[in-house]
């Protein structure tokens, strides 16, 4: 990136190139050199001299950098910068081009943020057309940025051929082998950040890609905190939709972005000019793209407008109700209830949530309850181009409420069948229970579950058992408290036996009532894998609840913890990103890949995926805890334990926090902190339960393995869950030469 320069950096004009050149002052500096606004003597005009740094100069060697040079200089087009001259000077290496006084594109970005839609898309043609021709003359770029596109009246001039050569991040990190053409972090193809060294054409579209996107956002597609995590960012995560940012911007202009930003350079376009010929038609004004969308609904929460706040159960039910209809009809793909939950209260234009979601229609409602009178509204817009399709109000009583859902839902299916999705079946109705009051206590029930605190929890319990003596055969109420028990154990310092026997007694229950339940499979599936360790039972649970539902992002999630524990960690992998496809706004699924990637070792895709959801929920305690030991285990024990020390600052943390922070200490060689940890989670003890887990976290920190070895012992005896992962866990890497430790293994039969 080229920033701002002190006077002081400048060349001596009666030192180097004095005799051909006159440096007038420093215009940049970026990592591999220095840009000086110069007059060429001969000629009295002014110039631009780029000077390599000096160990840029040695990498390289002269003579390879001249005939680099030598080559470039035979590329003539409109929109490319001549070279003028190149050489040496007292063993510094430069070269020559026309001065451009109009600045650059980072100048332009820096006033105005963002470009009109018709201004970005000319730049890119321009620069994309000074590509072309470099490509068709052997040559490829692989450093496509804002600093080096150049505006001459308007007009659109790419810089800096054959420098990039050796990437000399922003500090001055050499990052590969000399010869490997690196460039710029934020611009750079995946291909280029993993350090290949045959970059072709497609790696110069990804760049150009990049560029297009900041100039039509304001930000490029990735940056991380550093040079080397927004490469691993390139490299392993999805870019964001540009329409979440401009929502005005054409539906189809984002898939040809996603196209040009794809990993393999085989799945981009395989020339500069097919993606800029793609860009034109994306850009055509009122292009239908209904046949190229997805054929995804997303129905947003519906709205309370009752004057009873304790109302918004019924409003949050109906919502759970339609996309549970419609996500049973064949075609038609639902956005998650997680994915539309996270934008409960925030008021977006829908053409964004559309981007957010990959959603081609919306549906949003409200709800107001009087009495035993209702009043529901629902409109379905399309993402596209924000037109209202349809809408309609609804004046009933309470008992009709299944009615209106399953009315609702027909409407739906059949004006997308009559616009856009015409082979959608009509949704048909399924009801648990007949009982309009146990239906309601069931959604109130889900509504507490759902705010995944302590205080809910007990809530939900409450109302799942009032749901029950309503309808002792409401199956789904059953499953309610088997999730509710369940979800205790991460809430409570709680013993496990007592309440891991209660959810599978609920989750049979259910399963007796409804066999066809994948939440009671799943339910029962997570007890039998985390507390019998019955790894082949829970396993054909879990098998059998995505049979039932293939669509229960829960299943596939949980599914992953219990491949993972058993070393299967390619299977696990796969269904962790299965989880996250169907439910991309879940934070407890995008943990969960951090779990996933940490248990494999491989520390940087979990740092990526635990470093994302915590900018999706900052306040979730657990993250931070993951995130604290994958840092640890890559050795940045400052960074693991600053991570660590914000962990138990949250609210909600509780022993696991501190023992992960006693941990982190004991194995920095701060072994007074460490134990008096140790002391503080006694102190706690002495007062209530404190789980054998954080005892042995923080002796396995200290590195004292009989200690640690009686407390893991002591975890098996209480069966606790995190002894179901100590084959792959690598906190036990210090136990793994123990008998004691593998005869652990053999009891658990990992």
């Amino acid at each position: 990136m080229t920033t701002p320069i002190s006077t002081t950096a400048a060349i001596d004009p009666g030192h180097l190139l004095a005799g051909r050149y006159l440096i007038e002052r420093p215009l940049g500096q970026g990592g591999m050199a220095t840009v000086y606004l110069a007059e060429e003597r001969k000629h009295s005009r002014r110039v631009a001299v780029k000077v390599l740094h000096p160990d840029l100069t040695r990498s390289l060697g002269t003579e390879r950098f001249l005939r680099e040079i030598r080559i470039v200089a035979r590329l003539s087009h409109p929109h490319i910068v001549p070279l003028i001259d190149s050489g040496e000077a007292d063993g510094r290496l430069f070269y020559v081009s026309v001065y451009v006084p109009g600045g650059s594109l980072r100048d332009r970005l820096r006033r105005e943020h963002t470009l009109p839609l018709g201004d970005a898309l000319r730049v890119a043609h321009e620069v994309g057309s000074a590509l072309e021709s470099a490509h068709r003359n052997g040559y490829v770029h692989r450093d496509v940025k804002p600093e080096n596109i150049l505006l001459s009246e308007g007009h659109a001039l790419l810089a800096d051929f054959g420098v990039a050569l050796v990437c000399s991040a922003e500090s001055g990190e050499t990052i590969t082998d000399v010869g490997i053409a690196l460039g710029t972090p934020e611009y750079m193809s995946p291909e280029q950040a993993s350090g290949e060294r045959d970059l072709g054409v497609p790696s110069d579209v990804y760049s150009l890609a990049c560029v297009l996107y900041e100039m039509l956002t304001g930000e490029p597609p990735f940056r991380g905190a550093n040079a080397r995590a927004t490469m691993a960012m390139h490299v392993t995560k999805t870019p964001p939709s540009s329409r979440a940012v401009r929502p005005e911007l054409p539906a189809m202009l984002d898939q040809v972005l996603a196209k040009a930003l794809a990993k393999s350079p085989e799945e981009r376009y395989a020339s500069v000019g097919e993606f800029l010929a793609a860009l034109d038609a994306s850009a055509l004004p009122r292009l239908s793209t209904a046949r190229a969308a997805p054929r995804t609904v997303a129905v947003l929460p519906f709205i309370n407008a009752s004057p009873d706040a304790e109302n918004e159960y019924l409003s949050d039910g109906i919502t759970d109700e339609l996309i549970v209809a419609l996500a049973k009809v064949e075609g038609l793909r639902v956005s998650s209830r997680t994915s539309v939950f996270a934008l409960k209260g925030k008021a977006q234009d829908v053409r964004a949530i559309g981007a957010l979601l990959g959603a081609s229609v919306v549906l949003e409602g409200t709800v107001r309850k009087a009495g035993e009178r209702l009043r529901i509204t629902a409109q379905l817009t399309s993402t596209d181009d924000g037109q209202l399709l349809w809408s309609q109000r609804y004046d009933r009583t309470l008992e009709d409420v299944f009615a209106i859902q399953d009315e609702i839902a027909n409407t739906i299916v059949s004006t997308l069948r009559a616009t856009t999705f015409a082979s959608l079946e009509t949704p048909v109705a399924r009801r648990h229970t007949e009982s309009v009051r146990a239906h309601s206590l069931y959604l109130r029930g889900r509504h507490s579950w759902n705010k995944r605190t302590q205080e809910g929890v007990f809530e939900a319990i409450d109302f799942f058992e009032q749901a029950i003596a309503e309808d002792p055969a409401y199956a789904l109420a059953y499953t309610g408290l088997a999730d509710s028990f369940a979800l205790l154990l991460d809430y409570r310092a709680v013993p496990v036996k007592e309440w891991h026997e209660r959810a599978k007694e609920y989750a049979r229950k259910a399963l007796a009532l409804d066999e066809s339940l994948a939440e009671a499979h799943t339910s029962l599936a997570w007890s039998l894998f985390i507390y019998d360790w019955d790894w082949e039972g829970a396993a054909r649970e879990f098998r059998r609840a995505i049979e039932l539902d293939p669509k229960y992002a829960t299943a596939h999630q949980w599914h992953a913890f219990s491949l993972a524990s058993r070393g299967r960690l390619d299977e696990a992998l796969l269904e962790g990103h299965v989880a996250q496809e169907l439910d991309p706004a879940s934070v407890s699924v995008r943990r969960t890949l951090g779990w996933l990637y940490y248990y494999g070792r491989r520390f940087e895709p979990a740092r990526y995926h635990l470093s994302r959801a915590i900018e999706m929920n900052p306040e979730a305690e657990e993250t931070y805890r993951v995130l604290g030991l994958a840092v640890a285990m890559q050795g940045d024990l400052v960074e693991a334990e600053r991570v660590l020390r914000e962990a138990i600052t949250l609210r909600g943390a509780g022993a696991y926090a501190v023992a992960t922070l006693g941990y982190v200490l004991g194995r920095a060689g701060h072994r007074d902190a460490a134990l008096a940890l140790i002391r503080d989670l006694e102190q706690r003890a002495a007062t209530g339960y404190v789980s054998s887990v954080a005892f042995a976290t923080v002796y396995l920190g200290l590195g004292d393995v009989e200690r640690a070895l009686d407390w893991t012992e002591r975890a098996h005896a209480e069966r606790r869950g995190w002894v179901a992962y100590m084959r792959v866990n690598p906190i036990f890497d210090p136990l793994r030469d123990s008998p004691r430790f593998h005869a652990l293994l053999e009891k658990m039969r990992l």
